[in-house]
């Protein structure tokens, strides 16, 4: 096996015993500028909440004013704004946001909102941990309409029961009789 300066390990192949040379390090693809988290775990998934598409970009418009790790100083008719949409809707968006536990509000009166970092994170994953410990957020929950939606029957359900086309019955006993 042949030696290399300055190291006193090397990686080797076992099967042909040559020296498997390092891979050159590469920057890190986020350049230090941060990036989000989507946190896994027992949280329910967003997927069986029914939000609305207000709700939806109202995440992803938090998301892209930094509200993954701060407040983010935002009035139902600044939202509606952004969104394009009534600031009733954006409203009823932010309200039922925060009641799922998906936003979190500094104080009840307070213009500002941010993404709950059980959910989402923006940093290190290390600063996410300090984070829910300092917030102390709540746990997603569905609220009643999520679970009316989980309870409701899945379209289509009664069309995969149909026989495929092309394909015809037959009686048992006709077959053994022919």
């Amino acid at each position: 096996m042949p030696a290399r300066r300055n190291a006193d390990l090397v990686l080797y192949n076992r099967v042909d015993g040559t020296v498997v040379e390092a891979r050159p390090r590469v920057a890190h693809q986020f350049d230090g500028r941060g990036y989000t988290l989507s946190a896994k775990g027992s949280e329910v998934p967003l997927w069986t909440l029914d939000l609305t598409a207000v709700e939806w970009a109202t995440i992803e418009y938090l998301k892209d004013q930094g509200g993954a790790h701060a407040p983010v100083r935002l009035t139902p008719a600044r939202l509606a704004a952004e969104l394009r949409t009534t600031p009733t809707t954006a409203k009823a968006s932010l309200t039922r946001l925060v009641k799922l536990g998906l936003l979190l509000k500094p104080s009840p009166r307070a213009g500002a909102y941010q993404l709950t970092p059980r959910r989402w994170w923006e940093g290190a994953g290390s600063t996410q941990v300090t984070a829910c410990a300092h917030l102390d957020p709540p746990r997603v929950v569905p609220d009643e309409r999520a679970l009316a939606h989980a309870a409701k029957p899945v379209r289509g359900a009664a069309r995969k029961s149909r026989r495929p086309v092309g394909l015809k019955l037959v009686n048992i006993a006709e077959l053994l009789d022919g």
